[in-house]
């Protein structure tokens, strides 16, 4: 079978996409997994054994394929765009009627307190999530230090701030340094027990990578966020953000 996953969004969201391209896969072993991304998520995807291979969407909307299931998991695909693309069977946003209503939590900033990132993309590929997480495929090379706290927060105030109000059991405070590519900044994520971030995606790899983390929320999120019992939010007041 040949199945079309796509997910336009960005990074982050694409790291826990990976789930339920694992739980696919998983159904399907024979199948020939096609993931279609925005160009710069593609290397989010360059140690993932589940898929056989990704696009870009500007590549595939151009393309004439035909697929046997299309699984969109971006509530804004813009299927008018791809003419010469041909799919037996459609599911997920824009295809499910049930996925609909869960649109919103992704733009519009609506909380909901009672479903997940993993929850809405199992949903939207027809599968019950059962507490599945991250398949990125990469194994880091750095060691971890189980008395480092890594802080990956760019607000200097902000920083100060959670610093002086965490209570860190005197261990050693380590500022992750900056990574364009995923998989540095995995490694440097790996040197700590654990994470003080307000970065969606430095969150998300700090989650697959079993790190302890402080979440610090500046901005609605939509969804419920997994903490996968191994870490704390916390609510930020806006005038420390100034």
């Amino acid at each position: 079978m040949k199945i079309a996953i796509v997910h336009l969004g960005n990074i982050a969201d694409n790291l826990a996409a990976t789930a339920v391209i694992k739980a696919i896969r998983d159904r399907d072993e024979e199948a020939h997994i096609t993931c279609i991304v925005n160009r710069r998520v593609i290397p989010v995807y360059r140690y993932n054994k589940d898929v056989n291979k990704v696009m870009s969407f500007e590549s595939f909307k151009r393309k004439s394929i035909k697929f046997d299931l299309l699984i969109n998991l971006y509530p804004f695909f813009p299927r008018e765009e791809c003419l010469n693309i041909s799919v037996k069977e459609a599911m997920g946003f824009g295809f499910n009627s049930e996925c609909d209503q869960f649109s919103s939590l992704f733009f519009e900033g609506a909380e909901s307190e009672d479903i997940n990132m993993f929850q809405l993309y199992y949903k939207a590929a027809g599968i019950v999530w059962k507490g599945e997480g991250y398949q990125i495929g990469y194994f880091p090379k750095s060691k971890s230090h189980s008395n480092r706290v890594g802080v990956s927060v760019a607000n200097a105030n902000l920083r100060n701030y959670v610093l002086d109000k965490l209570e860190l059991d005197n261990m050693k405070i380590w500022y992750v340094p900056y990574k364009k590519n995923v998989f540095k900044k995995m490694d440097e994520i790996n040197r700590c027990k654990r994470i003080i971030t307000d970065d969606m995606t430095v969150f998300h790899l700090s989650m697959s990578l079993r790190k302890y983390v402080y979440f610090l929320k500046t901005f609605p999120i939509g969804f419920k966020m997994e903490l996968f019992n191994q870490g704390e939010i916390y609510e930020i007041p806006l005038n420390i953000l100034r």
